[in-house]
Order: structure tokens, then C-alpha cells, then sequence
């Protein structure tokens, strides 16, 4: 049978093992059993004597890995005090700009019950450069955004909004253009960062290095 991979199950093993810790526990014997259930956008890291070691680090594209490992990181270095002073595990959904770029996480902390270390599981669910375009964008190429968002195809967009075919195509092209987007499927990847992008500055997080922005604590 198939092992299951993925955010909730490697959150519950290391859960159950931390439930089962004590002083005595190291880093290791905590981390080692849970690995295998480990897919290629998470990122395992530990906090001891100050310094973030990468257990397991983001393996989906290379060129992601330094700053997706970099954000890990950084969450662990933010969190393991507070996560020290509950003396128990907190969870949070964020996200994240850095360097140009978007991601949307999910992380599990785990704090040593000896205070000595603390672990940081970090799920990379989205890792997106944040478009900076001078592209117009209006009421139509909202409209068209959406609906190509919802699966809809340039002919029965067309045939929504009362244009041919041929507008809608070149007003998509047009919008790759903006966005530099190659694909449809990046073009709606880009835009989404972009909004997601805004809506994180307008929670008034400021466009520094590793500013985050929690959507959901645990």
C-alpha cells in the first residue's frame, strides 16, 4: 500500500511524537519517522544554540530552493521564541514576499520541552514571482481573468462577454505580455500573485525582507 504524503499527515506523525517527547528527546528522534512522508515543496529545519539548520530542504525547482529554504528558515528564527514561551506546538497559514517573489505557506513549530531546540515543518504551497507590470487593466480584462481563472476557454469567454473569438485572444496576449506570462497557465498564476501581492501590502506589511503576513494561527 502506498505511503500518504503531505502537510496533514507528516503535521499528525510529528504531533503524536511530540506528545510522546520529553527533555530528553534530540531533534532526530522527533523528525526521523515523519520523513518519509515528506513531498518536494516542504521544508524541514531546526533551531538549536541559535543557529537554522536545513534538515530537508525544497526540492520542486532549483532555482526556488535557496529562497524557499531562506523563508523557512526565517519562520523558525521568528517563531521558536513564542513557541518556547506556550511550550507547545503552533501552526499558522502566511504568506510571505521576499526577494521579488510570493509564497503562500502552511508551518507546524515544535518546541524541544527541555527549551534546548525547536522544529519548524513548512509547507511551500506557492512560490511566485510578484508581477511588476504597468499593464491597464480594465473591467473587460478582469472579467476575462476570472473566467479564465474558472476554467473558461477564449471562445466561450468571447461568447459570455460579446466579443469574437479574435478580441478576446488578443486582449489575452496582450495581458501575457503585462504579466510576462508565457502560458494561460502562468498568466493566471501571475495575476493571482499579483493580487495576493497587493493584499498582503494592504494589510500593511512592508516590502522588507521576509515581512510576514499570519491569515491563520493556530
Amino acid at each position: 500500500m502506498k505511503t500518504r504524503m503531505g502537510f496533514s499527515y507528516v503535521s499528525r506523525e510529528m504531533w503524536d511524537a511530540w506528545i510522546t517527547s520529553d527533555a530528553y528527546t534530540s531533534p532526530e528522534q522527533l523528525y526521523r519517522p515523519a520523513l518519509r512522508l515528506f513531498t518536494a515543496a516542504m521544508v524541514l529545519a531546526v533551531q538549536n544554540r541559535g543557529k537554522c539548520v536545513i534538515v530537508k530542504g525544497y526540492d520542486v525547482l532549483n532555482e526556488h530552493a535557496p529562497i524557499a529554504d531562506e523563508i523557512a528558515c526565517e519562520r523558525l528564527v521568528l517563531g521558536h521564541h513564542e513557541t518556547q514561551r506556550w511550550e507547545r506546538p503552533i501552526s499558522a497559514k502566511e504568506m510571505v514576499e521576499k526577494g521579488g517573489k510570493l509564497a503562500a505557506l502552511e508551518s507546524l513549530l515544535l518546541p524541544h520541552k527541555g527549551g534546548q531546540w525547536c522544529i519548524a515543518v513548512t509547507d511551500v504551497q506557492l512560490l511566485l514571482p510578484i508581477p511588476r507590470t504597468r499593464t491597464e487593466i480594465d473591467d473587460t480584462d478582469r472579467a476575462i481573468l476570472n473566467m479564465l481563472y474558472n476554467g473558461f476557454s477564449g471562445k466561450e469567454i468571447g461568447q459570455q462577454l460579446g466579443f469574437s473569438h479574435r478580441t478576446i485572444e488578443h486582449r489575452i496576449e496582450r495581458l501575457k505580455r503585462g504579466f510576462g506570462a508565457r502560458t494561460i497557465a502562468q498568466l493566471v498564476a501571475l495575476s493571482i500573485a499579483c493580487s495576493l501581492g497587493s493584499a498582503v501590502e494592504s494589510r500593511g506589511a512592508r516590502r522588507t525582507t521576509g515581512q510576514r503576513v499570519i491569515l491563520n494561527g493556530g
